[in-house]
């Protein structure tokens, strides 16, 4: 063999060599800032992790970590600092550099919970939660973002969607919490509509299926007010009558019970003795 080939042949080898050498190496000194943010952090000098953070994020952004520092400079911008306006900065970062990030959905998920809770844009947290139904999620936060989805266009009154979000959750026949809280959501919005007698079975089986206190004790208050409106107003006593009082304050119990007996004595039919 040629002895200039001898020499060219190792040449593309030993360039890779030195290309992972040199990653392994960056990726190495990437680590050691992310944990001396984090060491900053526990130590509550949080404005010091943030500017660690953000080292990682400016100077290595092809790095594994960046999209890690991302979320956490977004994080303590949002729960440290109460600082909304940054923390939307960063985590809209994350998910438009980083779109493939295992963090996405979470970030997705934050931007929706900012809108929503801190800046009453329940348009604009819808938008961020339909991003999430187009990502690879667990099973377990397509139905989370189901319910918030379903929850969202109930604060909107866009009942048609809210029912629909709701229905399909329900549809997947998993028995736990959140699909009774979206059952008895839908009671709720029966009930807006004037379906009362439907809103009676969605209550009804919110109380046979769970036990949560708190789904029964407002299935029970959904219930009483569906019968309300019935006109049936012995079986919506019956109801009040029910409620345990380690749910229910005695003294809200007893005042329940006393407009439910008012109105019934005031809609009692007229006794005409002997006549």
């Amino acid at each position: 063999m040629d002895d200039k080939l001898r020499w060219i042949l190792p040449v593309p080898f030993l360039i890779f060599g030195a290309g992972v050498w040199l990653y392994f190496q960056t990726e190495n000194e990437v680590r050691v800032q992310m944990e001396r943010a984090q060491n900053q952090w526990r130590e509550e000098n949080h404005m010091k992790a943030a500017a660690l953070y953000e080292s990682v994020y400016r100077n290595y952004p092809k790095s594994r970590y960046a999209d890690d520092a991302l979320w956490e400079i977004g994080t303590i911008y949002y729960v440290n600092f109460h600082n909304v306006e940054r923390a939307l900065i960063y985590f809209r970062k994350l998910v438009t550099e980083y779109p493939d990030s295992h963090l996405s959905a979470d970030a997705y998920l934050k931007l929706a919970e900012i809108h929503e809770v801190e800046l009453g844009d329940l348009t604009q947290a819808l938008d961020y939660l339909g991003h999430i139904q187009i990502l690879d999620t667990s099973p377990e936060l397509h139905r989370r973002v189901l319910f918030k989805m379903g929850d969202a266009y109930l604060q909107l009154n866009q009942f048609d969607e809210a029912l629909g979000k709701f229905g399909l959750l329900i549809e997947e026949g998993i028995a736990d919490h959140l699909v009774e809280q979206a059952r008895a959501r839908v009671g709720t919005i029966l009930q807006i509509q004037s379906e009362y007698e439907k809103s009676v079975e969605c209550f009804q089986e919110v109380l046979d299926r769970t036990s949560c206190a708190d789904c029964r004790l407002g299935a029970r208050l959904g219930l009483i007010e569906s019968y309300e409106f019935l006109g049936e107003l012995t079986k919506a006593i019956e109801i009040a009558q029910a409620i345990p009082t380690s749910e229910y304050p005695p003294q809200m119990k007893e005042d329940l019970l006393q407009r439910l007996g008012d109105k019934a004595q005031y809609y009692a039919p007229p006794f005409w003795n002997g006549r």
